[in-house]
C-alpha cells in the first residue's frame, strides 16, 4: 500500500487509540467510523492504482515560489487523489546533463514523466518518447505552436501573451512615471511571448508608455537580477514585471528597497511570499500573471484515470479556459484602485469573448518584428 495511504490509516488508528484511552464511548465510535472510512478510501485508491504506478516530475529547482513549485504541488495532489507514487527530480541549470538524466529516468520503472518544455526539456522528450512506448509523457508550458511527435505525449500550453496583456495594462495604469519594465532569465520565443503581450497591453491604455525589457546575464541568479531591477528603478521605472522564476526574488528585493511596485509570475507570488521567511517582499507584489500549471496537470490526470485522455495532442489554455489570469487577492484590492480593476475586468471579458485577439510572438513572420515592437517603446 502506498506511503500516503498508510499515513491516512495511521492517523485514523491514532485517533481510535486516543478515544479508547479516554473511555468516552461516543468518541470511540466516531474514531471507529473514521478508521473505517479511511480504510475504505485507502482500498478505493489502491484499487484504482493496483499496478503501483508512479510519476516523476522534472524541475530545474524547487523553492522558486513560482513555476516549479506550482507544478509540483499539482503533482502531489494527483498522487494523493489517485494513489500514485510521486517523486521530483531537480536538475539544476546545467543543461549539458539533462539528456543523460532523462534517459536514466526513462530506464527506471516510472510510468509517467512530467517535464516543462523550457530549458530544452521539451526537445528531449520529443526526441526520445517514441523509444519508450510503455511510458507516458506530459510536457507543460509547451509552445502554442508545438507539434506533438508521438502518441504517448500530451502537451499543455498556456497563452502567456494573454495573461501578460492584462499585466501590461495594469502596470501602465498604475505607473506614475509612465515608465515600466519586465525582466526575464532568457531571450527566447517563450519569454518573448510574455513580452509581446505585455507591451501590447501597456500601449493599449497608454500609447506613449515607455517599456524597458531586460534579460538576466546569469540566468537564475537573483543577485544579478536585483542589480538589473535596481538600475531600472533608478532610471525612473516604477513598476516591474518579473518573468524570472526564482531570480524574481531580486526584483522584489529591489522593489522593497526602492519603494516601487512589482508583478509576479506563474503562481500568486503575493500569497507565496506572504507565507515565506520574507513576508515583507509580498507587500510590493500588486498582482501576478498566474499560469494554472498545477490545475492543468490535475485535469490531465483526471482524464487519464477516466480513460478520456487524448494522447498525441496539444491543448492550449488561455484566459477563456482558465489557463492564465491576473491574481486577485487582498494586495491587489488594496494597491490597485477600483476604477483600474474595473478597466482590467473589461479587457479580460473582451479577450474571453474574442473581441480582442492578443498578438503573440509566434504570430510574427520573424524575430525582427518583435524587436521592432520593443524598439517602439524603449526609453
Amino acid at each position: 500500500m502506498k506511503k500516503n495511504l498508510l499515513a491516512v490509516l495511521m492517523a485514523a488508528l491514532v485517533c481510535c487509540g486516543l478515544a479508547a484511552c479516554s473511555g468516552n464511548a461516543e468518541q470511540a465510535e466516531t474514531s471507529a467510523q473514521t478508521e473505517a472510512a479511511a480504510e475504505e478510501e485507502a482500498a478505493e485508491a489502491e484499487e484504482e492504482n493496483a499496478g503501483g504506478e508512479s510519476i516523476v516530475f522534472i524541475a530545474t529547482q524547487l523553492g522558486d515560489m513560482s513555476f516549479n513549485d506550482n507544478g509540483w504541488q499539482g503533482v502531489q495532489e494527483i498522487g494523493e487523489k489517485y494513489g500514485y507514487e510521486t517523486r521530483v527530480v531537480e536538475t539544476g541549470m546545467d543543461s549539458s546533463k539533462y539528456e543523460t538524466m532523462f534517459l536514466d529516468i526513462c530506464d527506471s520503472d516510472v510510468n509517467y514523466v512530467i517535464a516543462q518544455s523550457g530549458n530544452g526539456w521539451g526537445d528531449i522528450v520529443f526526441k526520445y518518447a517514441a523509444d519508450y512506448p510503455d511510458k507516458k509523457f506530459v510536457v507543460f508550458d509547451a509552445s502554442t505552436e508545438a507539434e506533438v511527435p508521438s502518441d504517448n505525449i500530451i502537451c499543455v500550453a498556456y497563452k502567456a501573451n494573454e495573461g501578460s496583456y492584462l499585466t501590461g495594462i495594469v502596470c501602465a495604469l498604475m505607473s506614475e512615471s509612465k515608465m515600466i519594465a519586465a525582466g526575464a532569465n532568457r531571450d527566447n520565443p517563450a519569454i518573448n511571448d510574455f513580452f509581446t503581450g505585455f507591451i501590447t497591453g501597456a500601449k493599449e491604455v497608454e500609447p506613449d508608455i515607455k517599456v524597458s525589457i531586460a534579460y538576466n546575464s546569469v540566468p537564475g541568479d537573483a543577485a544579478v537580477m536585483k542589480e538589473i531591477a535596481t538600475s531600472l528603478y533608478n532610471s525612473g521605472v516604477d513598476v516591474m514585471f518579473s518573468v524570472a522564476g526564482a531570480a524574481g526574488l531580486g526584483i522584489f528585493q529591489s522593489a522593497v528597497e526602492q519603494d516601487k511596485l512589482a508583478v509576479g509570475v506563474d503562481s500568486d507570488q503575493y500569497l507565496t511570499y506572504s507565507n515565506s521567511e520574507s513576508p515583507e517582499l509580498a507587500e510590493v507584489i500588486m498582482t501576478s500573471m498566474v499560469k494554472n500549471i498545477g490545475g492543468s496537470l490535475i485535469t490531465v490526470f483526471d482524464e487519464i484515470n477516466e480513460g478520456t485522455a487524448e494522447w498525441g495532442t496539444l491543448r492550449v489554455l488561455g484566459i477563456a479556459d482558465g489557463g492564465v489570469a491576473l491574481a486577485d487577492n487582498e494586495n491587489y484590492q488594496k494597491l490597485v484602485p477600483e476604477d483600474i480593476r474595473n478597466t482590467i475586468s473589461e479587457y479580460e471579458e473582451k479577450v474571453k469573448a474574442g473581441e480582442i485577439t492578443v498578438p503573440s510572438y509566434y504570430d510574427y513572420e520573424d524575430d525582427q518584428e518583435f524587436r521592432d515592437l520593443v524598439a517602439s517603446v524603449t526609453p
